[in-house]
This record gives structure tokens, sequence and C-alpha cells, in this order.
């Protein structure tokens, strides 16, 4: 096993290996056994099919045309790994059950289908979801990590610090960019312009993703939001790789809401104590006059969340804004699960390494993972080799982000033993 080398299955046109092997089973269904037998050199360079199904065919054959020990033919067969009697429809028992030698024949026949030489039994998978919706700006990505605060170690102190420099950028007026694009926003912010909170989430968000960590938007919407002013609100939420959840992020408050033990907390669980009626969750602030009441305000508007990679709606979905608008939606989901991906996922999918050998090729939910470990060991590429040695297998696969590696989920397989009878023994007929 350790040695056990595969092709990939797939499926290319011969034509020639093509016609004949089309012409051998219209003999074999009419049972043209002389012109079966007459393609028996031919046949036999079929590697593919000779053994599981042109020799038994040709020990028929053989059989019905009188020539000696048609049965030694269906016994090389069974020597080279036959197995599957039940493709001839009961004509091998039909023509070779009254010899002695039979019996035996069938039993290996029975014996020339071991365990699978390889399986796996347990894998990760990427749970299905929708698109991240991310609100990023790639080609200038290099501009905003120029202008924004460097990295900060963790993925965690990384957001706050740029949390707190966006927060503090400028002071919130109730104007607009026509465009969503955080390097003219911070020009036009030099040259003594000021934005609204929808600006604080665009630079927030382009930033953090051009710091390689996830952030997309999110609009914020307080219960009887369709009379009124001022029912809405946009901050940001960003994945983060060490704490291993998504977070909400104010860029204009530079605010971020906290549990009993300090974690910051997403928008899930943040609309979910909105509408039940629970407590202001704790909360942590860059800003000096930011006071309680103001806090148990913006904490209202939680009630109703839409992320730009969709809406959630925990019940009917109010389509009307402050009398005549219409609340823009995105992809509508009746819970946030879709919506709300773990980014340290792993999918896996069989194929081949470069010798030829049994592997996995990886896929990482996370938009910017820079590659994969296993068993905390880097890998090269994103192709895993499979040790084949007989046994049960255990690795941990893991996600390498510029922040870490994130939390490993489990890859288990197991191999056959080789030898008479195993993945790589064929038993012989005698």
């Amino acid at each position: 096993m350790p040695g056990l080398r595969l092709q990939p299955e797939q499926y290319l046109a011969d034509p020639g290996l093509d016609r004949l092997r089309t012409r051998a089973q219209d003999l074999a269904s009419s049972e043209d056994w002389s012109g079966l037998w007459a393609l028996h050199d031919d046949l036999e360079q079929d590697d593919a099919f000779w053994p599981d199904l042109w020799q038994p065919l040709c020990a028929l054959a053989a059989h019905h045309l009188g020539l000696p020990d048609a049965i030694g033919l269906l016994a090389a067969a069974v020597d080279a790994g036959f197995g599957q009697p039940e493709l001839f429809e009961g004509k091998l028992e039909s023509v070779f059950g009254a010899d002695p030698r039979w019996p035996r024949i069938r039993d290996r026949m029975i014996g020339n289908v071991p365990p699978p030489p390889l399986t796996l039994t347990d894998w990760p998978a990427l749970t299905p979801a929708a698109p991240l919706g991310l609100l990023d700006l790639p080609d200038r990505a290099a501009e905003l990590r120029d202008l924004a605060p460097a990295p900060d170690g963790s993925a965690w102190r990384t957001a706050v610090t740029t949390l707190g420099w966006v927060t503090h950028r400028w002071r919130h007026a109730n104007a607009h960019l026509e465009i969503d694009d955080a390097v003219e926003c911070l020009r036009r912010v030099d040259a003594g312009q000021r934005f609204a909170c929808v600006e604080y989430s665009l630079v927030l968000c382009q930033v953090l993703n051009a710091l390689a960590i996830p952030a997309r938007r999110l609009a914020l919407r307080q219960d009887g939001y369709h009379v009124g002013l001022g029912r809405a609100h946009a901050v940001s939420e960003a994945w983060i790789d060490d704490l291993g959840r998504w977070a909400v992020l104010d860029g204009q408050n530079g605010l971020y809401w906290t549990d009993a033990d300090g974690a910051p907390l997403g928008a899930v669980a943040l609309q979910e104590a909105a509408r039940s009626g629970a407590a202001r969750p704790g909360y942590v602030t860059a800003r000096s006059d930011l006071t309680d009441s103001d806090a148990t305000v913006w904490f209202s508007y939680f009630a109703h969340v839409s992320t730009s990679a969709g809406t959630w709606v925990p019940g009917g979905f109010g389509l009307v804004f402050q009398r005549d608008r219409l609340v823009t939606s995105g992809r509508l989901e009746h819970r946030p699960g879709p919506l709300y991906p773990d980014l340290s996922g792993i999918g896996v999918q069989a194929a081949l390494d470069p010798d030829g050998g049994p592997a996995l090729r990886l896929t990482a939910a996370h938009p910017f993972a820079r590659g994969f470990c296993a068993d905390g060991r880097p890998l090269d590429t994103d192709i895993l080799a499979l040790d084949c040695s007989p046994g049960e297998h255990a690795v941990t696969l893991a996600v390498r982000t510029d922040y870490g590696t994130l939390p490993g989920l489990p890859l288990r397989w197991r191999c056959a033993d080789s030898g008479p009878g195993g993945p790589d023994g064929r038993s012989a007929a005698g």
C-alpha cells in the first residue's frame, strides 16, 4: 500500500478501442461465440476490461466452441482478480457448474472482493453559504495599507487599532460619498469634508480587508423603521481569526459590544438580545464623549440587521423604510446561518499527488487564506498526500492566514492490509 499508485478517473476517447469494445459487446449479446473468439487476441490487449469482462466471456466462447480447457481460461481470469459472476446473469454457473473445479473457482471469486484499499472515514466539509459580500477595494489595497496603521500582531488587536483610527479620522456629519472608495473618502476628509456612518463603515471595511481581515457592512434598523427619521445606522462586522467568530465594529462610535466575559459580540447575538428585550450588553468605545444613554440608543438599532451578503428575518420582513423608501435586502434568509460561515472551514476533494499517489486537494473558506497545515506542519501546496501504509490514520488540518493558524479540523482514513486477498494481492484461482 505505501506504493499505491492510481490513475485519474476520466474518460478519454480512443476510437479504435471504442470500436473494438462495441463490436465485442454486440457479439456477446447475440451469443456469436465464434465471432467473439476471433477477437480474442485483440481483446487481450484491452488491459482495463480483459480480466473482468472479456476473459470470462472468452471462457464462455471457448466452452461453446468446444475448445480445450475453457474453464482454465475462467480460472486465469479469477487469478487476475475477476470477482463479478453476476455480470453474466447465471451463464458461468450454467456452463461450468457441473465441473468439479467450479466450487473452488466460485469461492475464489467471492474472495476477490477485498475491503477497499483506501477509505476516508471522517473529513472536514464546507457548509453551504451565501457569498460573503465583503466590502473590499482589492485594486487599491496597497494604497489603503499605506494609509492605515500597521497590523498589530493578532487579527483582533489589528481590528481594534483600525477601529480607533477610523473613528478619529473625522467628525461625523450627515453627508455621503457617491462611490464606495475608501481611498477617495480619506482624500476628501483630508480636504476638509466630513461624512456619516455609512462612510465610517466603508473606510473601516475596506481597510480591514486590505489588512487580510474579512469585513463587510451591516445595515441596522430600529423597530418601527417604516415611519419616522433616523431609523437606520451603518456599522461593520469582521471575521476575527484568533477569536474564530464574527464581531461587530461601529466605526462612527469607535465601539464594539461585549459579553459578560468581555469577548466581542457579533450581529446575531446582538439582534437576539435587542429583540428579546434583554439588558443592553457591555461595550468598549474609543470615543471619550459616548455615554451609557448613547450606547442604549445605538443598541436599539440591532432590532433588524442586514449584511452586505444578505438579510435574515426571524419573522415578517417590512419592505418600507421611513414612509417612502424601499428596504433593499440582498439575499433573504429566514435564519442567519447561511450568511455567517465559519471561515476556519476546510473542504476536501480527491486528487492525485504529483507522483500519482492518492491525495486530497484542500480548499479554504477564508478569503485571505495563505495555505494549510497538517498536524501543525505547513504544507507547501494545497495537495495533501495520504499515507497509505496499512491501518488507521488521522491528521488535523488547519488554515493559515497572516495572523496565524486557525482551529484545526480532523481528517481520518483507513488503509487495508496488502498481500494475498488484499488491495495489492490477487487470490489465485488454482
